[in-house]
């Protein structure tokens, strides 16, 4: 497939995508809160209700036009109902967390919240590294905070079966220790999850800092990098931490993400740097050095690429 070709089927993959948005998002997002609830009710087991799969999918219909922040809470209000259900204090102790969350993140970051729930999701299928590597592309600096406390919510997560498998509806000292001090030795005493947020939290802020500096291909450069950021953090943490990790599947993983996150990139904005250009200009305050850089688009009917100069300034340029 050739450069013009390629570009062509760039732009009708756009052109796609640009008629049915809303259509497009909306059912992405019905699918992260039903495989979000499916996870819940997986961890938890318990709840007749919410494993009924017409209330499952009319919660995901309604989290599908809802903001990300409003269906994490619900979703977190779920989790904490059934919680309390089979114990007080599992379920006291859980919503401490998630008041928490909502306090010091999802109340501050409505937009990233959805990070947490692809962290949580994505994290048992071993692809999670497709979070650091892709969403700083899109999102700001405060992504990172959806890492940490998706990763929270997984390793906390991950030791229901284990508490449901003991005594733990009584009112006890027993029952508080037991409960606390599982859930405190898996999350805040975990290295291996200390090592996860650790590692990719780096990967985040190594690929947006270079995704926003005046460089050619600064996007595509920062994909690449968090790549091999993210496979040396987690050898490293491998070496000298003893984290159970597969190399393997991490390198093939991140490869694959790293493919991903370029992907993305390329249906985003195709373009030409070979004729970028410094503008100079100056208002009643302040003198502008900018760069501006002209997108590539195909004429589907003359098949062959052009300068693009139409549209709102600030879409062509990236300030030095």
């Amino acid at each position: 497939m050739g450069t013009d070709s390629l570009l062509l089927f760039r732009q009708s993959l756009v052109k796609f995508y640009k008629n049915y948005e809303t259509i497009i998002l909306l059912m992405v997002k019905f699918i992260i809160v039903t495989l979000s609830l499916t996870t819940i009710n997986t961890a938890i087991g318990v709840s007749v209700s919410a494993n009924n799969l017409w209330v499952t999918m009319g919660i995901a219909s309604i989290g599908a036009v809802v903001q990300p922040s409003t269906i994490l809470c619900v979703l977190m209000g779920i989790v904490v109902f059934q919680l309390l259900n089979i114990s007080l204090i599992l379920g006291a102790v859980v919503a401490v967390i998630c008041i928490l969350s909502y306090v010091m993140y999802i109340r501050l970051f409505t937009q990233e919240t959805i990070l947490i729930m692809l962290t949580l999701l994505l994290i048992p299928t071993g692809t999670v590294y497709l979070v650091p590597l892709v969403a700083p592309l899109f999102f700001g600096i405060g992504g990172i905070g959806g890492i940490m406390f998706g990763c929270l919510f997984y390793y906390t997560f991950d030791q229901f079966h284990f508490l449901m498998s003991n005594k733990i509806s009584e009112l006890s000292i027993d029952t508080i220790e037991l409960v606390v001090m599982t859930i405190a030795d898996n999350t805040l005493f975990n290295t291996e999850m200390l090592a996860t947020i650790t590692v990719l939290s780096i990967v985040y802020t190594i690929v947006y800092v270079i995704k926003i500096q005046p460089i050619d291909y600064a996007s595509y450069i920062a994909v690449g990098i968090g790549g091999v950021i993210n496979v040396l953090g987690f050898l490293i943490s491998h070496i000298l931490l003893g984290v159970n990790i597969n190399i393997a599947t991490t390198i093939l993983f991140t490869i694959l993400s790293v493919a991903v996150g370029c992907i993305f990139v390329f249906m985003s904005v195709v373009l030409d740097y070979s004729r970028a250009e410094m503008v100079q200009f100056e208002d009643e305050s302040n003198y502008y050095y900018v760069k501006v850089v002209p997108k590539i688009e195909v004429n589907a009917k003359q098949a062959k690429t052009q300068k693009v100069y139409g549209g709102q300034f600030d879409d062509q340029q990236e300030s030095l």
